[in-house]
């Protein structure tokens, strides 16, 4: 599953099962705003400081899923089975963040959307040792492949520009993120892993603040706002996609954002990618797309 970000509760009720349509319609949804997310992140670390938007962020979102808990009533399991996995989870989940938000800050969006969608290739090579998961000859050569389509984006024949190595560190971050969320899920529910992911991401990050803290306009303000909401938008419907439809189904029209990246790339800040870097794209994303299918093969069908 190639689900980006942190994960958030089901509305039971919304959409009833097994519509792929719907689940269709929902993953386009999900790749738009998830994308809007990213523009408007890379648009705020023009004036304020990565760690401070990190910060803002993630408050706004903590305040929307309190928000959420109180307006539908939903209850939230403070008991946490699986502490340090969970603080494991919560420090690599910032790491990547912080390596998230300043790659995007010096790249092109689409390039920078790109390299993220490297991670399910991470997610595959990592869960053999850390999962203990088979993982067949094709699923391999796919990984191999992907990985060709990063280096073709990267150009290190060129010299790698270290704002890819960062997008890159993202990626294999948010796999390693995964592979603990796997593991939290077997114990913990979502709302709780998400609740407390926040929490820490806001304890966490508001230490630096007393160094890196400067002021932020209502503007920023506002825009921060609408960041969080694109991201609750988007992993709600994300999240309801693959509930809703099969995954070899949903995955592919999540790429979709990278089309979106291109053209708001171009539009907002003149961005026109290079061939070498369309290829590589184009190579990532065809075997992302492989591993799901693979993925979705080689597990049983749930009803």
């Amino acid at each position: 599953m190639t689900v980006k970000r942190e994960a958030l509760p089901d509305a039971v009720g919304l959409v009833d099962r097994d519509t792929p349509i719907a689940g269709i319609g929902l993953a386009l949804i999900a790749a738009f705003t998830f994308v809007l997310q990213d523009a408007g992140i890379k648009w705020l670390t023009t004036d304020v400081g990565v760690l401070q938007i990190l910060f803002l962020r993630s408050l706004a979102g903590l305040a929307i899923i309190v928000a959420w808990i109180a307006a539908t009533g939903q209850a939230l399991t403070w008991r946490v089975t699986q502490p340090g996995l969970m603080m494991l989870r919560t420090v690599i989940n910032i790491v990547s963040w912080c390596c998230f938000f300043t790659g995007l800050k010096f790249l092109p969006l689409a390039t920078a959307t790109a390299l993220f969608f490297a991670f399910p290739i991470f997610l595959t090579a990592l869960s053999v040792p850390l999962l203990g998961e088979h993982v067949g000859w094709r699923r391999w050569i796919a990984v191999v492949v992907g990985f060709g389509g990063v280096v073709v984006m990267t150009n290190p024949g060129g010299g790698i520009e270290w704002s890819m190595l960062l997008m890159l560190a993202a990626a294999v971050g948010w796999a390693l993120t995964a592979i603990a969320t796997r593991k939290l899920s077997r114990t913990e529910s979502t709302m709780t892993v998400l609740f407390y992911t926040l929490l820490g991401f806001v304890v966490v990050m508001a230490v630096p603040q007393v160094y890196v803290w400067e002021p932020v306009g209502p503007g920023q303000y506002g825009l921060v706002a609408i960041v969080a909401l694109f991201g609750v938008i988007a992993q709600f419907t994300i999240i309801k996609a693959y509930g809703v439809a099969p995954p070899v189904l949903v995955a592919p029209f999540e790429y979709t954002g990278l089309v979106w990246a291109a053209l708001l790339g171009y539009l907002v800040w003149g961005d026109v990618p290079a061939t070498g870097k369309i290829v590589g794209a184009i190579i990532i994303v065809a075997s992302g797309i492989y591993i799901v299918h693979r993925e979705a093969r080689g597990q049983p069908r749930s009803k």
